[in-house]
C-alpha cells in the first residue's frame, strides 16, 4: 500500500497542529503583559491558565489516542482468549491500531516528568511548595496521601504501566507474525497464554492508572467507579477505530474477506460497549445524587458551574445516537450508517476524556456551550496525525491475512446465523 501521499498530508497536519497548539500560548502571554487594565490578581490567574492551556490539551489528546490503542489491544486479547473464530481476519487491524501504545506512553511519561520538575502544572499535588508546611499552599489532605501520591512512586508506577503494555504489544505482535510463517499449534498456544497474561496485567494496571493519571488531578475528589468508567471509554473508541479502519481497508481492496457479517459483529460490540459506558455514567451520577457526599458531588458541580453541563451533552453522542442508530440488525450491516455513528462516538468520547481532565485543572472557564478552543484542535491535529502516521506505517508493513491462525478459514467463511 502506497502511503507516500498520506505521509505528506500527515506531516503537513502535524505542523499546522503544532502551530495552532502553541500560537495561542505565545500570543496570550504577549497580550496579557501589554494589558495594563488587568487587575494584578486576575493577571496572575490568567497567566497561570495560559501557561497550562497547551499542555492540558496535549495531555487530553495523548491520553485519548493512547487509550484507543489500549482498547484495541485489550479487544484483540479478549478475542484470542475466547477463541473467537469470526474476528481472525481483522486481528492484523487490531494489532495496527494498538501500535501507538509505546509512542503515546512515552509522550505521556515525558509530560508527567515535566510536571514533576515544575516545568508544567497539570497535577497540582506535585507542586513543590505543597511539601512545605509553612507555605500558604500547604494542603493537609494531600499530605495525608503522600504514601501513595509522591513523585518517585508515581513515576515508577507510570513506567511500569507503559513498559508492561508495550512489552505485551510487541510480544503478541511478534508471536502473531511468527504464527503466520510456522502455522504451529505451539505458537498459537503462546499467543493464547500471552493474551491471558496481558488481560490479567491490564486488569490491575488500568485500575491504578485511572487513579494516577485522571483521579489524582484532583486529590480532593474520589470515585469507586472511575477506572471501570474509563475502561468502557477506551473499549468503545478502540472498537470504533478498528471498525473505521476495517471498512476503509475493505473499500481500498486490502481486506477482501471482510464482509457485512464481520461488520455486524463489530457493530454489536460498539452497541454493547456504548451501553456499558452509559451504565457506568448513570451509576456514578445516581450514586452521587442519592448520596450527596461533598467529596463526590464536587465533580458534577464543577462541571455544571464552569463547563456548561458538558457531562449531560455527552449522553447525546455516547448513548442516544448509538442506541437508536445501532439497535437494528439491518443498520449494523450498513457501512453508511455504521461509519457516521462511529465517528460521532469517537467525538463523543473525546468530549468524555476532555470532561474528565480539563475541569480539574482549569476552573476559570466561563459558562458556555462552546468549550472546545484552538488548543484542543491543535493538539488533536498534532497527536492525531502522529497516531495515523504510525497506523498507516504499520498497515504498510503488516500482512493483512493471518493465514497461520487455525481459525482463519472459519473467519473467511463466517456468517452471522440470525441475519
Amino acid at each position: 500500500m502506497n502511503i507516500l501521499n498520506k505521509k505528506k498530508i500527515l506531516f503537513f497536519l502535524m505542523i499546522i497542529g503544532f502551530f495552532i497548539l502553541f500560537y495561542e500560548k505565545i500570543y496570550s502571554s504577549i497580550n496579557l503583559k501589554n494589558n495594563f487594565f488587568l487587575e494584578k490578581k486576575n493577571y496572575i490567574h490568567q497567566t497561570i491558565d495560559n501557561k497550562n492551556k497547551p499542555w492540558i490539551s496535549l495531555y487530553i489528546s495523548l491520553f485519548y489516542f493512547t487509550t484507543i490503542s489500549l482498547g484495541s489491544l485489550l479487544f484483540l486479547s479478549i478475542q484470542s482468549v475466547s477463541k473467537s473464530g469470526w474476528s481472525i481476519i481483522i486481528h492484523p487491524i487490531m494489532e495496527v491500531v494498538a501500535s501507538f501504545i509505546p509512542y503515546g506512553g512515552i509522550m505521556i511519561f515525558i509530560l508527567l516528568l515535566f510536571n514533576s520538575i515544575d516545568i508544567i502544572h497539570l497535577f497540582h499535588w506535585m507542586d513543590s511548595s505543597l511539601y512545605n508546611s509553612i507555605s500558604l499552599k500547604y494542603d493537609k489532605l494531600i499530605e495525608s496521601k503522600r504514601l501513595f501520591l509522591n513523585i518517585p512512586f508515581f513515576l515508577i508506577r507510570s513506567l511500569i504501566y507503559i513498559i508492561g503494555w508495550s512489552f505485551f504489544y510487541f510480544k503478541i505482535k511478534k508471536i502473531s507474525h511468527k504464527l503466520d510463517i510456522t502455522h504451529s499449534l505451539n505458537d498459537y498456544k503462546k499467543l493464547y497464554f500471552f493474551s491471558i497474561f496481558f488481560i490479567i496485567f491490564f486488569s490491575i494496571t488500568s485500575i491504578i492508572m485511572g487513579w494516577d493519571w485522571i483521579m489524582s488531578l484532583n486529590p480532593h475528589w474520589f470515585s469507586t467507579l472511575l477506572s471501570w468508567y474509563i475502561l468502557s471509554t477506551y473499549l468503545v473508541t478502540g472498537i470504533g477505530t478498528i471498525t473505521i479502519i476495517s471498512i476503509y481497508m475493505k473499500k481500498k481492496g486490502y481486506l477482501p474477506f471482510f464482509n457485512k457479517n464481520h461488520l455486524h459483529d463489530l457493530s454489536k460490540y460498539l452497541f454493547s460497549t456504548s451501553l456499558l459506558w452509559s451504565y457506568f455514567w448513570f451509576s456514578q451520577f445516581l450514586l452521587y445524587w442519592y448520596g450527596n457526599i461533598p467529596e463526590e458531588i464536587s465533580y458534577f458541580i464543577r462541571r455544571e458551574e464552569s463547563y456548561g453541563y458538558i457531562h449531560f451533552w455527552m449522553l447525546i453522542f455516547n448513548f442516544l445516537i448509538p442506541f437508536f442508530g445501532l439497535m437494528s440488525s439491518k443498520n449494523k450491516t450498513n457501512p453508511k450508517i455504521v461509519l457516521p455513528i462511529t465517528y460521532i462516538l469517537l467525538f463523543g468520547h473525546y468530549l468524555d476524556i476532555y470532561n474528565l481532565i480539563k475541569p480539574e485543572i482549569m476552573v476559570s472557564f466561563k459558562n458556555s456551550f462552546f468549550f472546545i478552543f484552538s488548543e484542543e484542535i491543535g493538539a488533536l491535529l498534532l497527536i492525531g496525525s502522529i497516531f495515523l502516521f504510525i497506523l498507516f506505517k504499520n498497515l504498510h508493513k503488516n500482512k493483512l491475512n493471518p493465514i497461520g491462525n487455525p481459525f482463519f478459514q472459519e473467519s473467511k467463511k463466517y456468517k452471522y446465523p440470525y441475519m
